[in-house]
């Protein structure tokens, strides 16, 4: 997974996760615990086994399609952020 933030000042920020830790069970419990820390109780609803049946769909995704890209934003003030599997 890899996670590309370009803002129009010229700064860059690149990510590289293992695709298989961040969709594996342990990344969803440690995604889980980090949004409910972060996170108003009304605003998420997901326990740690629906993320994971999540993480499994989006790994069945990337098995049949290769190259995925969840997110491609980019701004008008030249803002750029991208997050491809």
């Amino acid at each position: 997974m890899r996670i590309k933030v370009k803002s129009d000042d010229g700064k860059k920020i690149n990510l590289i996760f293992p695709t298989w830790f961040v969709f594996s069970d342990l990344g969803a419990k440690i995604a889980v615990k980090a949004i409910s820390r972060n996170a108003e109780p009304h605003e998420f609803n997901l326990s740690g086994k629906d993320l994971s049946r999540l993480m499994a769909e989006v790994r069945k995704i990337k098995k049949k399609y290769g190259r995925f890209e969840l997110v491609d934003v980019q701004s008008a003030e030249g803002d750029i952020v991208k997050i491809v599997l």
